[in-house]
């Protein structure tokens, strides 16, 4: 299974669901549970409604996979091993704070901590 915790996106992101997503609300956020096959969609999901100066983020099986929307565009980045200096640069920027890794910063959200090995 893939694991993207979302914040900032509408109730649209429940029509997912028909598709096989499994979606759980917390408080304005939701945590969301898809296929192998279902990246695609997720990504194509994520760029129409992804404000500009955000990124989402989903872990896969032996990656992560953020998806920046800046002011020129959308860049995407595969991370291993929870190491790329550029990707959590852009997220310091964005968020305006400091984190110690991409580990860290991932495993500080109670979603994600239960899936990272």
């Amino acid at each position: 299974m893939y694991y993207s915790y979302v914040m900032g996106i509408d109730e649209s992101i429940l029509s997912l669901e028909e598709k096989g997503f499994k979606i759980d609300k917390v408080g304005n956020d939701y945590q969301v549970s898809f296929s192998e096959d279902k990246a695609q969609c997720w990504e194509e999901f994520i760029k129409k409604h992804l404000e500009v100066e955000y990124w989402n983020e989903y872990l896969a099986e032996d990656k992560v996979i953020f998806l920046f929307h800046l002011t020129d565009g959308f860049k995407r980045y595969e991370v291993k091993d929870y190491e790329n200096d550029e990707v959590l640069s852009l997220c310091e920027k964005l968020c305006e704070c400091k984190f110690e890794s991409i580990k860290k910063m991932l495993s500080d959200n109670s979603f994600y901590k239960s899936v990272i090995k």
